[in-house]
């Protein structure tokens, strides 16, 4: 089957997956930019303390009572500076 213009016609399945993926990178792109980008640097116990101006000692125990948000990565632990902070805030009367 040929069209006028000398085309064959594209099946519709072809058709659907490509239109499903304009909308799949529409939505992604509409929710970027409603979203704030932020990359998430997970920073190590010794750094945290460095930025913090605390003791490496004060970090490991905020840790281990639950006090601050901690990342497990196999035994390591990893910290986001902002949820730390962000959990202080919440934290002082």
């Amino acid at each position: 089957m040929s069209l006028e213009n000398g085309a064959t016609p594209v099946p519709a399945a072809i058709l659907g997956e490509a239109l499903e993926a304009m909308i799949r990178k529409a939505v992604t792109e509409a929710i970027q930019s409603i979203q704030p980008s932020r990359e998430t640097v997970l920073l190590t116990t010794e750094e945290l303390a460095a930025r913090l101006k605390v003791p490496v000692t004060w970090v490991y125990e905020q840790s281990r009572q639950g006090n601050i948000p901690t990342h497990r990565i196999g035994r390591y632990l990893r910290f986001d500076v902002a949820e730390v902070l962000e959990s202080q805030k919440k934290r002082t009367p």
